[in-house]
């Protein structure tokens, strides 16, 4: 068992527009809290937390979170023995598409692993450059903890879809086309990512123009799938928060803020995903995402990740 009330809780936060008030309402749920914030760098926020964290695992919430069961940190976690070094990590409730899996949920950390972590820009190997879980021991959990609140800005929520957008084309820190170089486009994305990961792709891709800003999600979506199944992007840029602010505002904001121009770059890029991609995706109006969002049970992962 892990005693999730004696363990500390930190509030991580960068650039999130929505940051203070995330960790005000945490603050009042969990008076116990700390903040991390502003620190550069995935690895070294996270080596950060380790530092001023005490406890032997650390529960860690990411800014764009709320949480949904604050009863939850004070409970108690069981815990196989064996799994005892591994981060566990939550669901999260994407209030875009209704998405619910560990995309910026809740984690469990051993401190230990904080404090010696090799990844992104301070990565060992390739892998680790790109997202923690191609590394690091991660074992899903499917209850959601928090909802992930990622239109807290036009800049916010354009970033969360096209992170996703690129991170869904992935399997094992890999595109497609690097792991079956002799393979059609589509044939080889449907053969890499699995079912669970495509789903999600297809979800990103398409739902949520019901909410404010979801069409900037959306878009990025898009956008960032066909440059990674299509175009050759540099993945690792994914993760250089660096790289997407001087994206966005030099590629993005300047060109697409007219939201017909945007809606009409977003229906080519879907017309691409489809052509080249054989997604067979549908544009989806408002009451449409509404209808999706109250049927829809997604595909989910639970227990140990095998890493490389």
């Amino acid at each position: 068992m892990i005693d999730l009330a004696r363990c500390d809780v930190v509030f991580l936060s960068f650039d999130e527009p929505n940051a203070d008030a995330h960790f005000e309402d945490i603050r009042t749920a969990v008076p116990r809290v700390q903040r991390v914030h502003g620190v550069k760098g995935f690895d070294a926020a996270h080596r950060r937390v380790g530092a001023v964290a005490t406890s032997e695992h650390v529960i860690v919430i990411d800014a764009d979170n709320v949480l949904l069961d604050p009863d939850f940190l004070s409970s108690c976690f069981d815990v196989a023995p064996r799994d005892l070094g591994r981060v566990f990590s939550f669901s999260a409730r994407n209030v875009i598409n209704g998405l619910r899996y560990g995309n910026g949920g809740l984690k469990i950390w051993p401190r230990t692993t904080l404090l010696t972590l090799q990844t992104h820009e301070n990565a060992a190997n390739e892998l680790g450059a790109i997202d923690f879980c191609w590394t690091v021991p991660y074992y899903q959990v499917t209850r959601p903890v928090t909802e992930a609140d990622v239109v807290g800005s036009d800049y916010q929520a354009f970033r969360a879809g096209f992170r996703e957008g690129v991170k869904l084309n992935l399997a094992d820190g890999q595109t497609a086309y690097a792991a079956y170089p002799d393979l059609p486009r589509a044939e080889a994305l449907t053969l890499h990512i699995g079912p669970s990961n495509m789903e999600r792709l297809k979800v990103w891709c398409t739902i949520g123009a019901d909410v404010e800003r979801g069409d900037w999600a959306i878009f990025g979506a898009r956008l960032g799938c066909v440059m990674t199944a299509l175009e050759g992007f540099d993945i690792e840029k994914v993760s250089d928060y660096g790289w997407t602010d001087y994206f966005w505002k030099d590629r993005i904001a300047p060109k697409y803020a007219d939201s017909n121009v945007r809606a009409a770059k977003s229906r080519d890029l879907l017309a691409q995903i489809n052509g080249d991609l054989g997604l067979d995706l549908t544009e989806m109006d408002a009451e449409a995402s509404q209808r999706f969002k109250s049927t829809f049970r997604s595909q989910r992962a639970y227990g140990a990740m095998r890493i490389n």
